[in-house]
Formats: C-alpha cells, structure tokens, sequence
C-alpha cells in the first residue's frame, strides 16, 4: 500500500478546472491566515527523486479531501475506508487503523509545526525530509506523520507578519485539538458490539523555530476550553525554539505541556545564527533554542533540556544533497560565519547525526539518562556528545 501522510492547513486554497473537473488546491499568494483549516494527503517520493524535484512536483503530490462539517464519530466504523469520509474523521479514522496495524517497534504519529520563512512548497519539503529521517528508518517507531502548514511568507523579511500569522494559527490548531478531544470520547465511548480497541501507539508533537510561537498560542487556546482535557501526547520536542527563555516557566502557556504529554525535551544550540538574528532585530529576549531555559528550576515537571552546542560540523563536510537545504540556507543567509555551519546549528533536527539518533531514542521513549550520546551536566540537563551514524 502507498504511503501517504497528512497535512492540516490555514493557507487558502481555490479551485482551477483540470481534466473536465474542478479540482481544489492550496493557492498560497495570499499568505493569509484563514479561520478554519483543511486536512490534506501528501504521498512521498523515493528520496532520490525529491532531492531534484521542483515546487510544483511537490504541489502535486498533494489531495485535499473533502471538506464537509464533522459534527459526531460516534458512529465510525473502525474498519471503514477513511476516503470515505470527510476532514478529520478520514485524519483520525486513519490515523487509527494504521497505528493499530502496524508492526512492533512502529505505529506511532508525529504531529509536525513548521517555523518562519517557510512558504507552501517549503513546507512539503519539509515533510518529504521528515519522512525520510522519522519513518523511513527501522529505528524510529514512527509510522505516520502529520504537519500543520500555516501560512507563512517565506521571506526573511516578514517575520512581523509572520509571528503575527502564527499566534493567529495556534488559536485556530486549538479547535483541532478540540476536534481530537471529541474522537476519543465519541469513537471510543460505548457501543453496542464493544468500543474499539486503543491501538498502544502513541501521538508525539514536535515544533521548530516560530512553530513553537504556535505551540505557545495553541496552548493558550486550549487552557481556556473546557471540552480539549487530557494527555493526548507521548513526547514533546521543542526544536530551535524562536520562543522566549522564559517560555516555559510558571504563568505561561507551555509551562503547562506536560499535563498533555508524558515528558518534554528543549533542544538548543548556542551558535544558533538564524536565532540570534531574531535576538538582536525581533525579539527583547533571549531565545529558547538558543540558550536554553533561562531557569532550570522553574520548569515543569518531566522537562528535559539537550543541548547541542557542543557539536561541531567537520570541515569536509558538504551541504547535504536534499530539496529542503536550500529553502533552511534563505533563513540563515546572514554573513556572521558559514551558511553551511549556521544550517546545522538551527536544523540540527534535518541534518545533524548526533541530534536525529537522540530524537529516535526520545521517541522510543527510552530512559533519559540511558541515551547514547548523551553527558549529564545537571538534572535537567544533558550535552550532546560524540559522533553517531551518518543519517
């Protein structure tokens, strides 16, 4: 069976007549924030053909489903055809079967927010990246991925627009979570014939850059609605977080993400170029991925800090060969040091060896201080150490 992934989106779309047909898609020109998202599918390449493949090989390997008004999944049959039905009951319904289905070592979801400066194509080729890190390897126990497009510009000099673009967006990715509270209670409430089984699988999050802006308005949303309760999330991974250092402390909006997810892990690198240029030109504070929490006894409960810095890129190493590196080099295009050293520090994610083998290891949920890699210099604290496998 093909492998496909999903993408929730705000951008706008329209519709363009094709073959006889209406067929709609994502018209991103506008870089507008819409109030209401539309769930999509994406079908991977084979990494060889993606590395050269241009936007609108990208573009076209993306279908909207059909957008109708979900209002119950009491009724959802466990076995039905998810392309049967319309926006998050084909997404969950989905999300579903092939988590329960999947072998052991696999099965789990990673739902992915992108950063700043990442326009519609961009972010496709993001997901083509992810897949090819976080699904693709035996390893990684991840089997399906979900990311959340917003609309960003892809310009470096939008990120006003786009910080203001991306609080707007988490409040709207609050109805989502909303959306998959509601599953769980309805698809396996009591039945007749039995509620359906819980797959054992587990959905983890993770954001990058402005993603974690996102994250801070999501769950700013959340916190105020009564009817999104629960852990919903395995593991949580901020990842270059462009958020304040203090964005995990007591009175705001992620200090309360572990009462949804099981453990939290803040990954920094203090040669993050693309965030000290947010530091000295955007923000007042410190950044999150940069430095770290400026606190380390002031965060939540099961809140783990890796840093990175540490890591140094060999001087034979080129920039890798995949569609994504160039569209990462436009937001760290400043002259301070190497592009190719700065693209490694922000993205270390996408393409630093050390970085990847620990994101497996936390998505497998292996013990903390267990890790490979791994140096504890506090608590709370680890270093990255050492060199692994080239990804």
């Amino acid at each position: 069976m093909t492998t496909t992934h999903f993408i929730v989106t705000n951008r706008s779309t329209a519709r363009r007549r094709q073959g006889g047909r209406l067929v709609e898609y994502v018209d991103d020109r506008t870089h507008r924030a819409r109030p209401v998202f539309r769930v999509a599918r994406y079908e991977p390449f084979g990494q060889a053909a993606a590395a050269s493949a241009d936007d609108d090989a990208f573009t076209s390997r993306v279908r909207l489903i059909r957008d109708d008004f979900v209002e119950s999944y009491e009724r959802l049959d466990p076995s039905d055809d998810p392309d049967r039905h319309p926006g998050t009951r084909c997404l969950f319904l989905d999300l579903y079967q092939r988590m329960s289905s999947a072998p052991d070592g696999k099965g789990d979801a990673l739902f992915f927010v992108h950063g700043f400066n990442t326009d519609w194509p961009d972010s496709l080729r993001l997901l083509q990246r992810l897949h090819e890190l976080y699904v693709v390897p035996d390893d990684s126990p991840v089997s399906a991925l979900v990311m959340f497009s917003w609309p960003s510009w892809g310009s470096l000099l939008r990120y006003p627009a786009d910080q203001r673009t991306a609080r707007e967006s988490g409040q709207l990715l609050g109805r989502l979570v909303s959306k998959l509270a509601q599953f769980h209670r309805e698809f396996f409430g009591p039945r007749p014939e039995g509620a359906p089984p819980h797959c054992g699988r587990q959905l983890h999050i993770a954001a990058h850059s402005m993603g974690n802006q996102v994250l801070e308005s999501l769950f700013e949303a959340i916190g105020r609605a009564s009817d999104a309760r629960g852990p919903f999330f395995g593991e949580a991974l901020l990842l270059g977080a462009d958020a304040d250092w203090t964005a995990l402390e007591p009175g705001r909006p992620l200090h309360g993400l572990p009462d949804w997810c099981d453990r939290v892990h803040v990954y920094n690198h203090a040669s993050d170029d693309a965030l000290r240029i947010s530091e000295i030109f955007k923000n007042r504070e410190k950044r999150l991925g940069r430095h770290g929490p400026k606190d380390l006894r002031r965060l939540p409960p099961r809140t783990l800090v890796v840093d990175a810095s540490d890591l140094r890129l060999p001087s034979s190493r080129d920039l890798p060969a995949d569609g994504f590196a160039g569209a990462a080099e436009r937001i760290v295009s400043a002259r301070t040091s190497s592009v190719r050293e700065r693209l490694f520090d922000h993205w270390g994610y996408l393409y630093r060896p050390e970085v990847i083998a620990d994101i497996h290891a936390v998505l497998r949920c292996e013990p903390s201080a267990r890790i490979r890699g791994r140096e504890r210099k506090d608590e709370r604290l680890f270093r990255l150490v050492g060199v692994t496998t080239r990804p």
